[in-house]
């Protein structure tokens, strides 16, 4: 039971993160993209800390698990996102989002190399067939690749990827919008002076109602939302299954891009969305057979 629960907190996380891509065009039309993210941060900070004050389900943090907090906040939801709005500004929106998609591949290698979970043989078949999915999908594009948009977009999936082995690591330990709250409160300080900087040196971001309710979106559902769920998968499934499902968010954002800005629906979107579902489909079914083998190796590896 508790794994096909973890699956819908999954789905849920990247149909969230998959409509960021969207909802994102309405504030970075206005805004630069820290300012962007530090206005998500604060909603969702405010978003989060309502939530766990109403659940009461708040504990002490340990003192040797500061150190995993402060490396989701200032790694994960700070370097990492960082790294990625820079390497998109500086490559095509295809090539970024098809990098990101490497998510699955880093954390799979970092679960294994610092959860000692088990690579399966399953596992990197499905990695490399939603890859294939993803590719089919966004494609390469044209024009000469910037080496420095790459580099970066690289190292925001590896950032990210750390950030979501250290979440593993104390996931048991406390609700996951404890973890995401904190988490964020840190990305939160460490914005302020970075969009100043920004708008001061690179842009001035101009506030409409178009762009405060996109940084509502994107704080609420994009931000506290997706990062919640997304921690709460991670309590109840390994790093390595939660990965696969990394492919779902460029599909996600292909069918809010047809419904929302009426992009036409192509053959290779529907290819490569059947090809994405049979990579994941590959990992979920034969977990979900052996579910109580499965579930007894996951309350060992939580001891």
């Amino acid at each position: 039971m508790k794994g096909k629960i973890g699956y819908v907190y999954l789905c849920i996380t990247f149909f969230c993160w998959g409509s960021i891509y969207i909802v994102a065009k309405y504030a970075l039309a206005e805004m630069g993209p820290i300012t962007v993210s530090l206005c998500r941060y604060l909603v969702s900070v405010i978003c989060l800390a309502v939530i766990l004050k109403v659940k009461g389900s708040r504990k002490p943090v340990k003192k040797e698990h500061w150190k995993y907090i402060f490396v989701v906040g200032a790694v994960g939801y700070f370097v990492s996102i960082a790294c990625q709005l820079a390497g998109t500004n500086l490559l095509n929106s295809s090539l970024a989002s098809l990098i990101n998609a490497m998510n699955p591949i880093t954390i799979s290698i970092l679960a294994a190399i610092l959860l000692k979970e088990k690579i399966r043989k399953k596992n990197i078949v499905s990695i490399l067939i939603s890859l294939v999915g993803v590719y089919i999908i966004l494609g390469i594009g044209d024009g000469s690749i910037s080496t420095l948009g790459v580099i970066l977009s690289v190292l925001s999936v590896v950032f990210w990827s750390g950030a979501s082995i250290a979440i593993r690591k104390i996931s048991s330990e406390y609700d996951p919008v404890q973890t995401a709250l904190y988490g964020m409160c840190i990305a939160l300080v460490l914005n302020i002076p970075a969009a100043a900087a920004e708008n001061v040196f690179v842009v001035q971001s101009t506030v409409t109602k178009e762009a405060a309710f996109a940084c509502i979106y994107l704080g609420i559902f994009g931000t506290a939302v997706a990062h919640t769920c997304w921690n709460k998968g991670l309590q109840l499934l390994d790093a390595s299954t939660c990965s696969m499902f990394y492919p779902m968010q460029p599909l996600a954002s292909a069918v809010l891009g047809v419904l929302i800005l009426h992009e036409v629906l192509t053959w290779n979107f529907i290819a490569g969305g059947l090809v994405i579902c049979v990579g994941i489909l590959i990992t979920v079914m034969p977990e979900r057979r052996k579910k109580n083998a499965d579930s007894g190796r996951f309350k060992k590896s939580i001891k």
